[in-house]
């Protein structure tokens, strides 16, 4: 599922416990704002930007733009099956 925002200079979009969506900048320039990110991320036509936790995020338009939101991913149950097969089982050991 996803959803298209567009976008304005100085109207900031408010996103807000969306760790893990995936903003997607379809026309424009899109400036990025996460929060506890040391750094801000700009994306242009075709880029993708995946949300690193559940604090604010603001996007705002460099001029007029349009971005599109995807849903969170869930992993596939193939890559499960891998996951579950590649660690090792010693790893659920207790502190004694």
């Amino acid at each position: 599922m996803h959803t298209d925002h567009e976008l304005r200079s100085e109207r900031p979009l408010r996103l807000e416990k969306a760790h893990a969506r995936v903003i997607e900048c379809l026309s424009g320039t899109a400036w990025i704002t996460a929060y506890a990110q040391f750094e801000d991320c700009v994306l242009r036509s075709g880029e993708r930007y995946t949300i690193p936790n559940d604090g604010l995020v603001l996007v705002e338009a460099v001029g007029s733009g349009h971005i599109r939101v995807h849903g969170t991913t869930t992993p596939r149950p193939t890559l499960l099956r891998w996951l579950h097969l590649a660690l090792p089982h010693t790893l659920n050991t207790r502190n004694t």
